[in-house]
């Protein structure tokens, strides 16, 4: 149920963290990859390591804040897998900015990225997943990441939260458009993690410990920890799920 050989998929923010991780899985699982990131150098290392599990990867450099670089990178990445089954978007960007302080050009380049970018990316592929390759092998299939910003409030993030927020209604909202398409679209939600995103909680010892004092299981996730939920979202396993909110957080919103 978890084998996808044979299967294609774009996944967003595959330079580093969440994304390249959730890469790394799939190949596992038998994917063919199209990578998309800003940094075409850290997405070639992330296609090295695809390739040396015996998975084809090609590198789709893309700006989730330009309209014509997305959906110019989705057909980049249909070209050249020859189909799209699989959308994974973990790319994002998070000011951490109180809302006095927000310019106006932080709060459009947040929506911009991570709503805007989002809608067209989503968008973008569904053409691809109605094809019938796609559709006689499960269908098309999205993860989007939000973030338990976007479920509940904390200090300085206003802006992240909001698009967050914004990225979990698009997700169910795709997911009831898009059923009869044979899409299925899903959210991951995560809490703070070991990644570069995660780097300015991490690298703040007194503050670190006081968010890990209120986490039932009293740690942060590491990358590592992901990659199962994404396989399983993308896989026939999950062919009864869609519209729905995965939350993976330690138990953080329970407090």
């Amino acid at each position: 149920m978890m084998d996808m050989t044979g299967a294609a998929a774009f996944v967003t923010g595959a330079s580093r963290g969440l994304g390249r991780a959730s890469a790394l899985a799939l190949a596992d699982a038998g994917v063919d990859l199209a990578l998309g990131a800003t940094r075409e150098d850290l997405l070639e290392e992330t296609a090295e390591a695809v390739r040396a599990k015996g998975r084809r990867a090609v590198v789709c450099p893309l700006d989730m804040a330009d309209a014509a670089s997305v959906r110019g990178a989705v057909e980049a990445a249909a070209e050249a897998m020859g189909r799209l089954d699989i959308l994974v978007n973990a790319a994002g960007v998070c000011p951490r900015v109180s809302a006095l302080d927000t310019s106006d050009e932080e709060f459009e380049q947040t929506f911009a990225v991570n709503v805007h970018g989002a809608f067209r990316l989503c968008t973008a592929v569904v053409p691809h997943m109605r094809k019938p390759e796609v559709q006689k092998t499960g269908g098309g299939r999205i993860v989007t990441f939000g973030s338990v910003a976007g479920l509940r409030a904390r200090p300085g993030l206003p802006v992240y939260a909001a698009s967050k927020a914004a990225v979990h209604s698009l997700t169910q909202s795709f997911a009831a458009d898009w059923a009869s398409l044979g899409i299925r679209v899903n959210a991951i939600v995560p809490g703070q993690f070991d990644t570069d995103m995660g780097a300015p909680l991490m690298n703040d010892p007194e503050a670190l410990a006081a968010y890990v004092k209120k986490m039932p299981l009293g740690r942060v996730g590491s990358p590592g920890e992901m990659p199962s939920l994404v396989v399983y979202l993308c896989s026939p396993a999950s062919s009864y799920v869609t519209g729905a909110l995965f939350v993976m957080d330690g138990g953080l919103t329970l407090q």
